[in-house]
C-alpha cells in the first residue's frame, strides 16, 4: 500500500465525509500592546497521575524572554494548571515584570481567578 492510499484510508476512517478540513493561521497576537505575554500550561496523564507544567514570557514581539518547566510527581490537572500560573507569575515578578498578559487553556483556573470567592 503506498503512503498516499494509507493517507486516504485514514481520512477516511476519522475524519467525516461531509466535513472538509479548513487549515487556520495562528500566530503570535500581543494583542496591539507592548505588555509581556506568560503562556502556560500544566498536563496529567491519569488524574491522578504523573504531572508536570511549563510556561514561557515573550514580549510583545513574541521575543523569548524567560521559561520554565517541571515535573511535580504524581497530582491532579487541577493542581498542575495552578502550579504553572503560580510558578510563571512568581517568575514574571522576580523579573521586574509589572505588565502583563496571562494566557492558560484551563477554564477551571481562568475561573478560580476571575470569579468571586466566597469566604
Amino acid at each position: 500500500m503506498s503512503t498516499d492510499n494509507l493517507a486516504q484510508l485514514l481520512r477516511t476512517c476519522f475524519i467525516k465525509q461531509n466535513i472538509s478540513p479548513t487549515t487556520r493561521m495562528v500566530r503570535w497576537n500581543a494583542q496591539g500592546g507592548n505588555r509581556m505575554i506568560l503562556n502556560v500550561d500544566g498536563s496529567s496523564i491519569g488524574n491522578p497521575g504523573v504531572s508536570d507544567f511549563g510556561g514561557l514570557i515573550r514580549n510583545s514581539d513574541g521575543g523569548w524572554i524567560h521559561g520554565f518547566a517541571e515535573n511535580i510527581g504524581i497530582s491532579n490537572i487541577l493542581h498542575a494548571e495552578l502550579l504553572t500560573m503560580y510558578h510563571g507569575l512568581v517568575l514574571a515578578w522576580e523579573l521586574d515584570i509589572k505588565d502583563l498578559w496571562f494566557y492558560s487553556d484551563s477554564k477551571n483556573v481562568i475561573k478560580l481567578l476571575s470569579d468571586h470567592v466566597n469566604e
